[in-house]
């Protein structure tokens, strides 16, 4: 537990501040899946108020996810530097920022547009994997870390489900500039509660991690850390930190399969209703298959996550996977039938459940880092996944073309990724014996 000690005597417990910190990663995983799904609940009233082609409205949503996932990594050297709080606070007013001004300023033109909707992206890149294991890594013990993950990523399920319900209504009826100009009002009061909920270091206040043992003692505050005296130390310290995480054999492994991981994940995302609509399901049919995925993602994510204390995260990640792609497989051949529509929207529900390991993810890719690098080093893990987030997508496009339009075959490819990222998962090191010293700066890089 938190607690607060001074002079022997135990004063108020303040574990609620904990609990504090995950609040504001619940409420940025809100603003991310907004940022990613309001556009596309308004996508053809913008095309039809714009005058775009499909062609055009869609490099608005192509340029936010280019900044989304390429510049994961300046947002994780911030959170190492100045802080997650600070990490946090600053890309989710940013996201708020680009959000408001795309309803008050996108409908000049198309480039507008894209530059405007591109500062919302560049602030949902500070909002994920870049800074998120830096701050669970402070505030829980590494064995309440799934934990504390668990808590954080349902937002953004919980944001698709409401999305769904509200948002095309209130687009349809007051039009999508002020549809973006009143959710980006909403998203700015979220960013400010973040901003009050967040906290840097548990010493900070007196307090050690969630779950450590009873009578353990806090640590002193962490004091700043002096700004280098000349701008040739300050080059150095950055040379140091990036040249850690470059020159760790963990940074390219865990990377690739990441990399595989959301090679599926992008597929299964972008296809898998177009899957129910290409055989012969009305798209309202088809789209309600999202509210299940949500569903059984919420379900599984508070499984995953605990079981990934208890176990060893590499193992849940190939557990998690290697489910995803065996149902893949049997829900390809069922698609080749005429499965009835519950059938599907179950297949729907367990497929998003056992590829929602996103809470092991998180905190798997932090106990590969010291602490005082973990920021650097999963946001440089955040960028390079950028790779699978494109091209997924791109190469299934083809492959659906050259099979005559038949969108079944992306349950293929998912299916594939997903064992072979449950492979990859399995060779990487064992790391429950290594995160406890990798909480301390002194910790050894390998």
């Amino acid at each position: 537990m938190l607690e607060e000690q001074e002079m022997g005597m135990d004063k108020p417990k303040k574990g609620y501040i904990a609990f504090l910190v995950c609040l504001a990663g619940f409420l940025s995983q809100f603003i991310v899946l907004a940022a990613q799904r309001v556009p596309g609940v308004s996508l053809e009233l913008i095309r039809e108020g714009m005058g775009l082609s499909y062609a055009e409205v869609a490099l608005i949503t192509s340029w936010f996810t280019i900044f989304y996932a390429g510049f994961g990594f300046v947002w994780g050297r911030m959170a190492d530097r100045f802080g997650p709080r600070c990490a946090l606070s600053l890309s989710a007013a940013l996201a708020a920022v680009g959000m408001i001004l795309f309803g008050l300023f996108a409908h000049i033109g198309l480039i507008v547009a894209i530059v405007i909707w591109s500062v919302a992206g560049f602030g949902c890149a500070g909002l994920y994997m870049a800074t998120l294991p830096k701050l669970v890594g402070k505030w829980f013990v590494p064995e309440k870390q799934g934990f504390a993950m668990s808590l954080i990523t349902p937002g953004g399920n919980v944001a698709s489900i409401l999305i769904g319900l509200f948002v095309p209504t209130l687009i349809v009826n007051i039009g999508w500039e002020k549809g973006f100009l009143y959710i980006g009002i909403a998203v700015a009061v979220i960013a400010l509660i973040i901003a009050l909920c967040a906290r840097n270091d548990p010493a900070d206040y007196g307090l050690v991690p969630w779950g450590a043992p009873a009578g353990t003692q806090a640590a002193p505050p962490v004091k700043p850390v002096e700004a280098p005296a000349t701008p040739q130390a300050g080059a150095a310290s950055e040379k140091s930190a990036w040249m850690r995480v470059f020159g760790m054999r963990i940074t390219w492994h865990y990377s690739i399969m990441y990399i595989i991981y959301q090679l599926g994940y992008m597929v299964f995302t972008v296809y898998f209703v177009a899957m129910l609509t290409s055989i012969g399901f009305s798209t309202v049919e088809a789209g309600l298959s999202a509210t299940f995925g949500g569903i059984g993602a919420i379900i599984f994510i508070f499984i995953w996550g605990p079981l990934s204390d208890r176990f060893e995260r590499k193992n849940i990640i190939a557990l998690g996977t290697a489910c995803c792609g065996l149902l893949t497989i049997v829900y390809y051949f069922v698609l080749q039938g005429s499965p009835d529509l519950w059938v599907c929207y179950l297949f729907v529900l367990l497929l998003t459940g056992c590829i929602a390991v996103t809470p092991v993810f998180l905190a798997s890719a932090g106990d590969c880092f010291p602490i005082e690098i973990r920021g650097t080093g999963t946001g440089v893990v955040s960028t390079l996944s950028i790779i699978g987030r494109y091209a997924g997508p791109w190469i299934v496009g083809m492959l659906i073309d050259a099979a005559g339009g038949d969108v079944t075959v992306s349950a293929v490819f998912v299916a594939v990724s997903m064992l072979v990222c449950s492979g990859i998962a399995l060779t990487l090191p064992k790391m429950r014996h290594r995160v406890s010293a990798q909480a301390h700066p002194e910790a050894e890089d390998r």
